[in-house]
């Protein structure tokens, strides 16, 4: 019987890599272990300057800058980092690259924000979780 595999991570280094690689317009800050740059959901939609935080082993942390979010604005926790995802679900694990899950997740989460703007309802389905600011 084989021995159990290790779980492979990939390290801050290599996340920065390939997120410079996918995302340029991200710059990387390892005294504050962040990344921050613009992200448009649609093409006539501001630019959205986002900061993701990350630690290894620890959940990514995502802040709008700039524009300032509504203060009602759903999905999000009370420190107003964006819920982009169902915590208990396992979508997130440090296996995985922010480029291709909470960059991706960050710009959906624009996207239906922007749709809960225009329209007072929130269309993408949730699970409502401890510390999350449910939509009305």
């Amino acid at each position: 019987m084989a021995p159990p595999r290790k779980k492979h991570y990939h390290s801050v280094a290599l996340q920065q890599r390939f997120t410079q690689e996918r995302f340029p317009q991200f710059q990387y800050s390892r005294e504050k272990a962040t990344w921050t740059g613009g992200l448009k959901p649609k093409a006539n939609s501001p630019t959205y300057i986002v900061c993701i935080t990350y630690r290894l082993y620890e959940r990514p942390k995502v802040s709008v800058i700039r524009p300032s979010l509504h203060p009602d604005a759903p999905h999000t926790y009370s420190d107003r980092t964006l819920c982009l995802y169902y915590p208990d679900d396992k979508s997130w694990d440090y296996q995985k690259f922010l480029a291709q899950t909470i960059l991706l997740w960050t710009m959906e989460w624009l996207y239906f924000y922007e749709l809960w703007l225009a329209t007072g309802k929130w269309y993408r389905p949730e699970v409502l979780h401890s510390g999350m600011k449910p939509s009305a």
